[in-house]
């Protein structure tokens, strides 16, 4: 007989800007590497909507594990970052993402807390295959809240910082934004992008963010957003001089990070073609459901299995013994008869953890 575990959540620029320059914490790195287009392989996507509806449904569960460097104690635990990992799952649930964590990683090394960002090869061991990785630091450099590297990618880097705050809610959010191929509303590597939706002076899918359903902005400081979170400058777009209008909720912008809770549902949908059509992305989907039916026997090494709805263990013979670690993560678990979980060594562990943010 097969027992059914339901398991609840466990604790488990100094910018620039027409008319003033103001010096502030920089939300992320502007050098980041820009590799997405304005529109991914519409070949590739069909191909991998045609495999995924066959495994998962929406929304996409999006795998995800924490590091934390810390030099003498850790500044964060793991209350604060679940917060975070609750408030990220809250802005993608209504695009169809949501993030399924299979683990905290706390890491004593100083160099890597006092993390330079030019060097981003370093945090390469700490990744692993089919995850997205979050990394915790003490600081990274020229006053940036966080950096997701390349835009697309699988990791991101935030300080602690971010991580404590209860205001800044959202800049977690923002660079996973970055991740899933989003530029800031107020991109111009790819050109400047005008106000107009309409007329010779529309060009927003091929300039900006490539996005016609967020409003062309500027990298605003705080100041020029009020508590109520209305921008209150009068900046000119240079084409047809219409004023910006500045979308000041929107996570991918600047300004006032308080004032940050909404993705557009063109930006969900853009993020949903990367996650697809980039490998990388495609292989960080968790499938609705998982089954074990090989039989094993685990004695060292670290494992994790994740899913959105069930992981089942049929195996005949399922060990977990010595010093392995195991995770496994959803809404619910069910465990075979011919599972053992015996782990002996120091730092050994089997952990049944809920999925708390995919509905």
């Amino acid at each position: 007989m097969f027992k059914k575990i339901f398991i609840s959540a466990i604790t488990v620029f100094i910018l620039s800007h027409s008319f003033a320059q103001q010096v502030e914490q920089t939300e992320c790195d502007p050098n980041m590497i820009k590799n997405a287009g304005p529109s991914v392989d519409q070949a590739i996507l069909q191909q991998r909507m045609n495999e995924t509806w066959q495994r998962v449904s929406l929304p996409y569960t999006m795998r995800i594990q924490v590091v934390v460097f810390y030099k003498n104690s850790p500044t964060v635990n793991d209350a604060h970052i679940l917060r975070n990992i609750t408030n990220m799952a809250n802005f993608y649930r209504p695009q169809n993402i949501c993030f399924v964590l299979s683990d905290i990683e706390y890491v004593k090394d100083s160099a890597m807390a006092d993390f330079n960002i030019n060097n981003p090869n370093s945090l390469l061991s700490y990744t692993r295959p089919s995850y997205l990785t979050i990394f915790i630091h003490t600081d990274l450099g020229n006053g940036l809240n966080g950096t997701a590297y390349v835009i697309p990618n699988t990791y991101l880097s935030l300080v602690d910082d971010v991580v404590l705050s209860y205001s800044n809610i959202s800049t977690m959010a923002h660079e996973m934004g970055h991740c899933f191929g989003l530029y800031h509303t107020f991109e111009t590597y790819y050109g400047s992008e005008n106000v107009a939706r309409t007329g010779t002076c529309k060009n927003c899918e091929t300039r900006g963010d490539f996005l016609c359903d967020t409003q062309a902005d500027l990298s605003l400081p705080e100041n020029f957003v009020n508590t109520a979170c209305e921008y209150n400058g009068d900046a000119l777009t240079s084409c047809g001089d219409e004023t910006y209008l500045f979308e000041t909720r929107n996570i991918m912008t600047y300004g006032r990070r308080s004032c940050r809770n909404i993705f557009t549902n063109g930006q969900g949908s853009r993020a949903r073609d990367f996650i697809l059509t980039e490998t990388m992305l495609y292989n960080c989907i968790a499938p609705d459901i998982l089954t074990i039916s090989a039989n094993v026997n685990y004695t060292g090494g670290i494992f994790s299995l994740t899913a959105k709805d069930l992981i089942n263990v049929t195996g005949s013979s399922y060990n977990i013994s010595g010093a392995a670690q195991m995770r496994m993560t959803s809404h619910a678990i069910r465990i075979g008869p011919g599972a053992s979980f015996r782990p002996t060594a120091a730092g050994a562990i089997v952990s049944l953890k809920g999925n708390p943010n995919c509905d």
